[in-house]
């Protein structure tokens, strides 16, 4: 194991949290101590001691009794992890299908593999799609068709462009990964389901982030939703889902394959229950008071030299900066950020979002634990890196 929070000394040792202090101090208490100023919630999240020892420990109990039987003895922490996405989603225990995969691409790519009838020709998205998707779907031979809609999504532009060609599926990603704006996706998934044509969500940014509860939906409508583990949760790495409800929920192919990093997937599980006695919505709450904070004090702080691209009080904690000048790297910017001031934030290249993204951008995405500290050390190193 690890040391523990006694014997690993904080990076920062004062903390104003900027989220509410019983829910930071929660936060905090409940995983290893940082080693560095953890920006980067987006990318990856930081695992509790509880994620890490129940992987552990099944691991553990794999090799005591046998890979097979250990996992015939998780199903039913698992069948309430299935339980746990279904609430997130607003779904009922047992309501449509929920699957393990081994990540948000994969559980893509196992969809439009277990797409009825064969994989599907067409599918419309938004102009700033996450490249990846977008490419996944051009390898697999399905057509990408962009839909004229402006940065924050308008459910109506979709609805306008079903009138003409019909897609197979609309494809909308809740938050991107180039940006921390809040789409509207049960409104687009909405639309779609009015005019019958099925709606597959990209939650990878927004489980455990925002409100994705998708209640207000017809129960016939058509919709896929999946993630992953990583991120806003903090479970292990290569674990996601994807989860159907409606009359597709039954025609898709199986999705998950049985054979899988099991201690991962019961990992997730820990996360899962952690985040609902954390409180699903207080941690959104907390999560959007984070966002906000950080993008008004970096937008004072840095004025004139970076620009903060999502809305102030966006209800997200992912933040996008972009410099007021041209000729910065800001992959080397990223490298030294963490190499000479311990300070883990994200680099974005235009392949992100390719249809919507004019230059690189750095990204910031702290959790509960941010504090006012690091945000002030984000603003030293900047100012010193760059």
């Amino acid at each position: 194991m690890d040391a523990s929070p006694e014997q690993t000394p904080e990076h920062t040792p004062e903390h104003t949290p900027l989220a509410p202090a019983g829910l930071a101090a929660a936060w905090r208490r409940t995983r290893p101590p940082r080693r560095v100023v953890h920006l980067d919630s987006a990318a990856a999240g930081r695992a509790s001691w509880a994620v890490l020892d129940t992987a552990a420990a099944h691991a553990r109990r794999e090799s005591g009794s046998g890979g097979y039987v250990a996992a015939a003895e998780a199903a039913d922490v698992l069948e309430r992890a299935r339980d746990d996405v279904r609430a997130l989603l607003g779904w009922g225990p047992g309501e449509g299908v929920v699957a393990f995969t081994h990540g948000a691409h994969d559980a893509l790519r196992q969809v439009l593999l277990g797409w009825p009838g064969g994989v599907p020709a067409t599918a419309a998205h938004a102009p700033g799609e996450y490249g990846p998707n977008v490419a996944l779907l051009r390898r697999l031979g399905v057509r990408p068709v962009p839909v004229d809609t402006p940065h924050r999504l308008e459910p109506a532009a979709f609805e306008r462009s079903l009138d003409g060609e019909r897609p197979d599926l609309v494809h909308v990603t809740w938050v991107g990964s180039h940006s921390g704006t809040v789409q509207p996706a049960v409104g687009v998934a909405a639309a779609c389901a009015g005019a019958g044509v099925p709606v597959v969500l990209d939650a990878a940014q927004a489980l455990g982030h925002v409100d994705t509860a998708l209640d207000a939906l017809p129960a016939d409508a058509d919709v896929v939703v999946y993630g992953t583990s990583r991120k806003w949760l903090a479970g292990p790495r290569g674990v996601g889902f994807a989860a159907a409800r409606g009359p597709l929920a039954q025609r898709l192919e199986e999705l998950e394959q049985a054979e899988a990093h099991v201690a991962g997937r019961v990992g997730f599980a820990a996360a899962l229950a952690e985040h609902r006695d954390l409180g699903p919505a207080a941690v959104r709450a907390g999560l959007a008071r984070v966002g906000a904070a950080v993008r008004h004090r970096l937008a004072a702080a840095l004025e004139g030299s970076w620009t903060v691209l999502e809305d102030l009080d966006e209800p997200s904690a992912t933040v996008t900066l972009r410099p007021a000048g041209a000729g910065l790297d800001l992959a080397a910017l990223r490298a030294r950020l963490l190499a000479e001031h311990g300070v883990l934030t994200t680099f974005l290249a235009t392949e992100r979002a390719p249809g919507e993204m004019p230059a690189p951008a750095l990204r910031v995405s702290g959790h509960l634990d941010t504090s006012a500290q690091d945000v002030g050390a984000l603003v030293a190193a900047l100012r010193t890196a760059s």
